[in-house]
């Protein structure tokens, strides 16, 4: 298809911002014809939404589709599998008589006025950062007595408002644009491309001040609240705050259940304590307030803070909105400690257990206002999978080793699959945890599996054992190696991007990632005048913002390596970008192998690291399990 013209307008009246959308499009191949399938959605609650035509455009003669087809309501909550309940409103209809060679032209008003910040205005616009071939325009007015901020990126040049009528006014407008360039590998902030932002609060405490009220309000309980016989018993149960702390947050997470409830004023505004708890259902916001109310009864001081899950990439360095955020949490303090208490979780049974935080931004909700803190990275303390795999060779090179692996899983991955275990019957789990290893290890012939979740680490332990046939390579006469399983590193790419993109842009991590590997092999008994050697040189340092870790060693006719890898930071600069791409050609990416060597006594001294001398039954679901720490 062709764009002819994409017009977008944005009013921001004194009863809400109005949004306008009209296009024309001409359909060229087949393919096309699904632009047809016209809808627009918007919220009861908040507005409504008006379509101002709609036509196709036939060899000169312009047809009114309106006249003989009318759009269906429908109310499609599409999302009610993953427990949201959003109100909205769709009108679809199908374009009857849509052929290739056609032009299908549309416009549609939706009108929104929040019920509870409704009287505030906040936004973006975007036009395409593809090469499009067509007309494109955004244009945003709003009463030139109206305090209204707004910031474009830099590739939106000469943007100057006008005074029309007593009204401010932004005109962009782009024809047959080229296709913005951005920076490979650069975080989202850098490659914000042809954007424009909009927002009538002037600073960070002004979201904070104005979202305050409403937490702190539904965070009262009733004086009869049945509430207070839980928040007695959690009293009774221990004076240390960080217990309290830890049965208030199990009582939130396990016996209310999560669901996203948007519907009549229900986007910002939360559910009461007392509401929430009758219910035993409510989104964030709901089960944050219920969380504060408990905390608050307890004498423990808490907030609610703003977040986006995502991340909030260059949170700060956009206007202030409370659109930037798509969630809610309550950061409470015992002692020195900050504790970030996420309800709509589940599983944490301890505050040692709360995995870090992977956003960057928090806004703290407070009755004076709060500025945008920043949220420091850090680095998980624990491996979120643990590979283990123990083989016993000592029957010989042309036989079957008998083998056992386990893998030790945290976090949310951890508890998806214990949820999706747990409901199964025995044999159905059983042939679940089958299937993931024959998917993951297909080379081993399972004899037995297992699972075991610990409810107290949040740990889940798979184990499968069989047999399996190794992949030795060489003979009796020139001697047999095998390279060893979980026992190499990938090395880092190269960070290189085309001349014409900014060189000077930072890069982005696998951030958070902190996986671990451990084999043991028992190796057969050499033959006369052989020994067994191996290459896994000890490896200990950081680069391109990951720790590299591994310790390695040979007793008992036993080889051993351990290893882990870990992102620390969520980004490395260009700089660091750059001192990675000297460093490659140190870096050691040889597989490791154990190999047969003769004249052993003779043989070269190798600087080694030993490995921890664990077996097939070390405990790797404990924290101590040897994993490279940080902190060790």
């Amino acid at each position: 298809m062709r764009v002819v013209y994409s017009d977008n307008q944005v009013r921001l009246g004194p009863d809400g911002d109005e949004i306008y959308s009209a296009y024309r499009l001409k359909v060229l191949q087949p393919q096309a014809l699904s632009v047809g399938n016209i809808s627009i959605t918007w919220n009861p609650d908040a507005g409504d939404a008006q379509v101002h035509y709609l036509r196709i455009i036939r060899d000169n003669e312009v047809i009114d589709v309106l006249k003989s087809t009318e759009f269906r309501v429908l109310q499609r909550e599409g999302f009610l599998e993953q427990s949201v309940l959003n109100g909205d409103l769709t009108a679809a209809l199908q374009a009857p008589g849509l052929q290739v060679g056609d032009e299908l032209e549309f416009a549609a008003t939706v009108r929104h006025h929040d019920p509870t910040l409704g009287d505030h205005s906040f936004g973006f616009a975007q036009l395409p950062a593809a090469s499009l071939p067509g007309a494109f325009r955004i244009r945003v007015t709003w009463p030139s007595e109206r305090p209204i901020t707004w910031r474009a990126t830099a590739d939106v040049p000469k943007l100057v408002p006008k005074v029309i009528q007593g009204q401010d006014v932004l005109d962009y407008e782009l024809r047959d644009p080229v296709t913005a360039v951005v920076a490979d590998g650069a975080p989202a902030r850098v490659n914000l491309r042809r954007f424009i932002e909009y927002s009538d609060f002037a600073n960070w405490g002004e979201v904070s001040q104005r979202i305050y009220p409403l937490f702190d309000k539904a965070a009262v309980l009733n004086p009869d609240s049945p509430l207070r016989k839980e928040i007695a018993r959690i009293a009774a149960s221990s004076e240390d705050p960080q217990k309290r702390m830890e049965a208030a947050l199990q009582l939130v997470q396990d016996r209310v259940r999560y669901v996203y409830i948007g519907v009549q004023g229900g986007n910002l505004t939360p559910a009461t304590a007392d509401q929430t708890w009758e219910r035993r259902f409510g989104d964030c916001k709901a089960k944050s307030a219920l969380l504060l109310a408990i905390l608050r009864e307890l004498g423990i001081s808490g907030e609610a803070v703003l977040v986006n899950t995502r991340g909030g990439d260059g949170t700060n360095e956009r206007l202030p909105s409370p659109g930037l955020f798509d969630h809610v949490l309550v950061r409470a303090n015992a002692g020195e400690n900050a504790y970030w208490l996420d309800g709509s979780r589940t599983g944490d049974k301890t505050l040692a257990q709360i995995p870090p935080p992977v956003f960057r931004w928090a806004l703290p909700v407070r009755s004076a206002g709060s500025e945008l803190e920043s949220v420091p990275a850090r680095p998980p303390k624990l491996p979120d999978s643990i590979v283990v795999i123990d083989a016993d060779a000592g029957k010989g090179f042309d036989h079957k080793a008998t083998v056992k692996v386990q893998q030790v899983m945290r976090g949310d991955n951890a508890l998806q699959i214990r949820s999706k275990l747990m409901v199964m019957s025995a044999e159905d789990s059983n042939n679940a945890v089958r299937y993931y290893w024959r998917q993951s290890d297909g080379w081993i012939e399972p004899a037995a599996v297992s699972w075991h979740f610990d409810e107290q680490r949040a740990t889940l332990l798979l184990t499968v054992t069989g047999e399996g046939k190794l992949d030795w390579t060489g003979n009796d006469t020139d001697g047999h190696s095998l390279t060893l399983f979980g026992a190499g590193f990938t090395p880092p790419d190269e960070f290189h991007r085309p001349k014409e993109q900014d060189q000077t842009a930072p890069w982005v991590t696998k951030y958070p990632r902190y996986n671990c590997y451990a084999t043991a092999i028992h190796l057969p008994s050499p033959p006369a005048h052989w020994a067994w050697d191996y290459d896994a040189d000890p490896e200990n340092r950081h680069l391109g913002g990951v720790d590299y870790w591994r310790v390695s060693d040979l007793r008992d006719n036993v080889v051993r390596t351990a290893m882990s890898i870990r992102s620390s930071v969520p980004e490395i600069t260009a700089a660091e970008a750059e001192e990675v791409n000297k460093r490659l050609p140190d870096f050691n990416n040889s597989m490791s192998r154990v190999y047969e060597i003769q004249n052993y006594d003779s043989a070269p001294d190798h600087v080694r690291q030993p490995a921890p001398p664990f077996t097939a039954d070390t405990d790797w679901t404990s924290p101590d399990a040897p994993c490279g720490h940080a902190e060790k």
